[in-house]
This record gives structure tokens, C-alpha cells and sequence, in this order.
């Protein structure tokens, strides 16, 4: 994956240094830069709201296909997780504090529809790679790791692969191999809830960028896993009087939304060219 990020950087860096001096369909090709913040949360665990903030900044290029559509190659540092308070619960349980901090390095690919040169929609996919982690329990660091995220079973209990099951009655056939076996305490005895993160995550982007002064723009952009970030086992625990969730076994998703500032190089220039081969007749 290195030689991945290293290509996809060389190809931002030779777009921008050709975009005083090449041409496509009468347009240049441009650089772009971003700055700005991530709100984001975990979907799938035990807490909710896009409470956790983290940064987010990058270069990119952009590629005229047409007068009205451009392509969006960039290359994003990006930092994602999850945030709960101390808190009480429903039923005047006390719930723990929860951090999650997730630093990606991510390749967005982009499709952009520009209107009038000062808005434009995009839709596109990106690849991200997990480089950073922690995860701190009511201020305890869980020791967790880049792996592949899915459910392990304990020392002396390997069997098969648990990524796909989600009830207790599932995991009653893999145990017990019989029907209606509901003992909820002694089953996450056979198993370990996953020590990782999985080390890549794609994901769907979708933005809407409003220009707000010559090459100056702001921009609004929602992203989303398209694959499980991680795989977790939530059960009672009898010592600990945690009340178990109706979904036990949970596959979990980045959630972010993402507010910045992007600057774009060579864009009047780009807007001259338009505009002159849009008079040829």
C-alpha cells in the first residue's frame, strides 16, 4: 500500500506543476489544497452523536473532462473516532467515558458537476488506511492494534470464523450445537471481542463546495464505510450489571462529516479558457 500512497502523490504533484502549462478540453488542469474539521462517530457501538472532533487537510488536483465536470484525485490526512461522557443511563446506570481517535491517510476519487463555476456536487469513493490509533476506556488505554478487526476465540477454543454471526442464537449453534440454548453470561466466555481496527477502510464521499472568492471555497462533505471498520461483542456482564443491548454482536462504520476550506490554483485561468472556447464557434 505504500507504493499506492506514493503514486497517488506523485500523480497530485505532476497534475498541479502541469497546471500552468497543460490543457484539457481548453481548461487547465488544477491544484487544489484543503484545510478544516471532521465531526464523526463509530455507528455500531454503544455511543452516539457526531461528538468527536478531528482534523482533516490535504492537496488534490482536479481534472476538466468536460465544461461542466471534473474529476477529483486527492490525497487527505484524516482523523476520525468516537466520544461519550461519563453519563446515566435510562435506568440510572452509570456509563463510562469512551475515546476513540482513528488517523487515516485516505485517497478520494471525485466526480464534481459544476454549475456556473461557483457551486458544484461530488460523489466518489475513498480508500483509507488506518495509520494511528487509540481507544481509552474511562481513561485506560485498551491496548488495541491495526489488524482485521474481526471476533477471536479464546486460548483453547479455536473454531470458525465468527465475522458473520450477529444473534446469541448463532452463536449458540457454533458453541453448543443445539436449538434454544439462551444463556447470554457464559457465552462471551468462549470467545475474545476483536483487539483491532481493520488496517483499510473505502468509503462513499459525497460534498457540496460553494465558491466564496476567486480560487476560495467552502466545502461540506458526508463520507461513510462501505465495509466494517471493526467487529464487537456487547453482553452482561454479571460482575459489572451491564445491560445487554438488543443487537449483541455489532459490525461497526466510520461516520463523518467533514467542513473545510478549499483553495484552487489556476481556477480563473481555468474560467478564462471556458469561456473562450465556449465563443469558438
Amino acid at each position: 500500500m505504500k507504493k499506492f500512497f506514493r503514486y497517488a502523490v506523485t500523480a497530485i504533484v505532476f497534475f498541479m506543476l502541469s497546471s500552468s502549462v497543460g490543457v484539457v478540453h481548453g481548461q487547465i488542469i488544477k491544484g487544489e489544497v484543503f484545510l478544516g474539521g471532521n465531526l464523526s462517530q463509530v455507528d455500531g457501538d454503544q455511543c452516539y452523536g457526531y461528538k468527536k472532533a478531528g482534523f482533516s487537510g490535504g492537496a488534490g488536483a482536479l481534472i476538466p473532462i468536460t465544461n461542466y465536470m471534473d474529476i477529483g484525485l486527492e490525497v487527505l490526512f484524516n482523523q476520525k473516532g468516537a466520544f461519550k461522557r461519563d453519563s446515566l443511563s435510562y435506568s440510572s446506570e452509570f456509563t463510562g467515558r469512551y475515546n476513540l481517535r482513528l488517523n487515516y491517510v485516505e485517497v478520494p476519487l471525485m466526480l464534481y458537476l459544476i454549475d456556473k463555476d461557483r457551486f458544484s456536487v461530488g460523489l466518489g469513493v475513498s480508500y483509507g488506511r488506518l495509520v494511528g490509533l487509540k481507544e481509552r476506556i474511562n481513561g485506560i488505554d485498551r491496548g488495541t492494534s491495526v489488524g482485521d478487526g474481526n471476533l477471536s476465540w479464546k486460548n483453547g477454543y479455536q473454531g470458525s470464523d465468527l465475522s458473520n454471526i450477529k444473534t446469541f442464537e448463532q452463536l449458540n449453534k457454533v458453541f453448543y450445537k443445539t436449538e434454544g440454548f439462551h444463556d447470554s453470561i457464559q457465552i462471551p466466555q468462549w470467545i475474545a471481542n476483536s483487539t483491532s481496527y481493520r488496517n483499510s477502510d473505502w468509503s462513499i464521499c459525497a460534498d457540496i463546495r460553494y465558491r466564496i472568492y476567486n480560487g476560495l471555497h467552502a466545502e461540506l462533505r458526508y463520507q461513510y464505510s462501505i465495509i466494517p471498520i471493526r467487529t464487537r461483542l456487547f453482553y452482561r456482564d454479571p460482575h459489572e450489571n451491564i445491560i445487554q443491548p438488543e443487537h449483541p454482536l455489532r459490525v461497526q462504520y466510520n461516520n463523518q462529516i467533514t467542513l473545510r476550506i478549499v483553495y484552487i490554483f489556476n481556477e480563473q485561468r481555468s474560467q478564462v479558457n471556458k469561456k473562450t472556447q465556449q465563443a469558438i464557434p
